[in-house]
């Protein structure tokens, strides 16, 4: 679908040529009618040059300026995102971007505002509310009052090293700038907000959106500053279980579980990089597969969203996002952990 506002498709220029950009979004986008990647950057030059080269992009840039040159939207792929974000909207241009926004809650809520007052999209990559599977199982248990959330990760870099040309190892968060924090938050809380919020993401975007008014009760951090586990509740008192788990290399498991009193849903999620058709659904009907890419279908809410459009059944992407940020900094707010990885000891 072609945007109908503009009469051609949406320039993107594109800041970030890691394993998400040569894996899931320039490959989908290059394909797209309602999309044309007009330029492309990245702090390594010859990765932007690699990307240019194999997704036909007219150009590269390294500075934000020319970059945004002619483009109607800014695509954030980068470890850090507030900065850019300041830039685009700077600039009267629409901005994609990576989860988080930050990790500063008070930041998110300036640069939401910033894009309403000027009337521009600030759009947040949060996949998972767009997922098929995510949604069948809602359907299967619409009023969950119980459930959990769990994610292990031990993939993720060997399957990101996988997506990228020869030569290009994975970014990782401690090549990027530091991200300020809250002040009010202790180190070892700090840390839970980047779990939470790095790892944690799609786990309480699904949350938050089965179960409006969700509540921080409680959580816990390991001495090792790897683990979390967390209580949550739903407004009537629904407990739900959160936990994030370090697992050895090669071992991988996301899996969201709701239930009520007479239904119950379990998703066991396509490893990272994977086609969702290997997504897996059980409900008492059975076991359920097939689902569409949920990549495809945030993008295709994008140009919706440019377009003037919006789902009556979704909050807008930054409304969610200031959710699932404001339930971390709750989660990490809380957290407690082992006497011995604490300063004041």
């Amino acid at each position: 679908m072609t945007p109908t506002t503009l009469g051609r498709p949406w320039r993107l220029a594109v800041a970030g040529c890691g394993a998400a950009a040569f894996g899931l979004h320039l490959p989908l986008l290059a394909a797209s009618t309602a999309f044309d990647v007009i330029a492309v950057a990245d702090r390594d030059p010859a990765r932007a040059r690699t990307a240019q080269q194999r997704f036909a992009v007219p150009r590269t840039a390294t500075r934000v300026g020319d970059l945004l040159a002619d483009a109607d939207v800014l695509v954030i792929l980068t470890g850090v995102h507030d900065s850019l974000i300041e830039e685009a909207l700077d600039a009267g241009v629409h901005v994609v971007t990576e989860k988080p926004v930050c990790l500063d809650l008070m930041q998110t809520r300036k640069l939401a505002a910033r894009a309403k007052d000027a009337g521009l999209l600030l759009e947040v990559g949060a996949m998972r509310a767009h997922d098929p599977a995510l949604h069948a199982a809602f359907a299967h248990v619409p009023e969950p009052t119980g459930g959990w959330l769990v994610k292990a990760d031990g993939v993720d870099e060997a399957a990101r090293r996988r997506l990228l040309p020869p030569g290009f190892a994975p970014y990782t968060f401690a090549q990027d700038p530091p991200q300020p924090a809250p002040d009010h938050l202790d180190e070892h809380q700090v840390v839970a907000l980047q779990i939470l919020l790095w790892q944690g993401y799609h786990l309480l975007t699904a949350l938050a959106l089965a179960v409006p008014g969700t509540t921080a009760t409680a959580c816990h951090l390991d001495p090792a500053g790897q683990s979390l586990h967390a209580l949550l509740h739903g407004p009537n008192g629904e407990p739900f279980t959160l936990v994030i788990e370090a697992t050895p290399a090669g071992v991988f498991r996301e899996q969201i579980h709701l239930a009520d009193a007479d239904a119950a849903a379990t998703i066991d999620f396509a490893r990272p990089y994977e086609p969702a058709a290997t997504t897996q659904l059980t409900t008492t009907d059975g076991i359920h597969r097939g689902f569409g890419d949920p990549f495809a279908a945030m993008w295709n809410a994008v140009n919706g969203r440019l377009s003037g459009q919006h789902p009556a059944d979704l909050p807008t992407s930054v409304d969610l996002a200031l959710r699932v940020e404001d339930l971390a900094l709750a989660l990490a707010g809380l957290t407690r952990t082992d006497a011995r990885t604490r300063k004041d000891t």
